[in-house]
């Protein structure tokens, strides 16, 4: 009866837990191949916004400032564009000479471009 009740509890137990299998790792690859681990497909990247020139971010920061850079707005532009006064007075010239602004007298410069004609 005592034997009996042994062997129960011990199958009961024994079906709960789990026996690693050391076969594989002895070189006896004929009892058991063994198990490939699936492989993991990478996350699909999102893809990038396109990256800016200077030229760019200051031609669509102008564009969403009402087409003008003057006194009252050169402030946001320059944050929207993440440019410096440098910049600008580095890139005013180079844009005006490939016709994209056109700068006038009374200190404001106005875009060219499609989106402002």
């Amino acid at each position: 009866m005592i034997r009996t009740a042994l062997l129960l509890g011990t199958l009961s137990l024994a079906g709960c837990g789990t026996i690693t299998d050391f076969r594989a790792g002895l070189g006896t690859t004929f009892l058991r191949p063994p198990t490939a681990t699936p492989a993991v497909a990478p996350a699909p990247r999102a893809s990038a916004a396109p990256v800016l020139t200077a030229k760019e971010r200051l031609m669509v920061a102008i564009e969403g400032q009402g087409c003008e850079l003057n006194s009252a707005n050169v402030g946001a532009i320059l944050v929207a564009a993440t440019a410096t006064a440098d910049d600008l007075e580095r890139l005013v010239p180079v844009l005006e000479q490939e016709g994209r602004i056109v700068v006038s007298g009374n200190d404001s410069i106005r875009s060219t471009s499609t989106n402002c004609i």
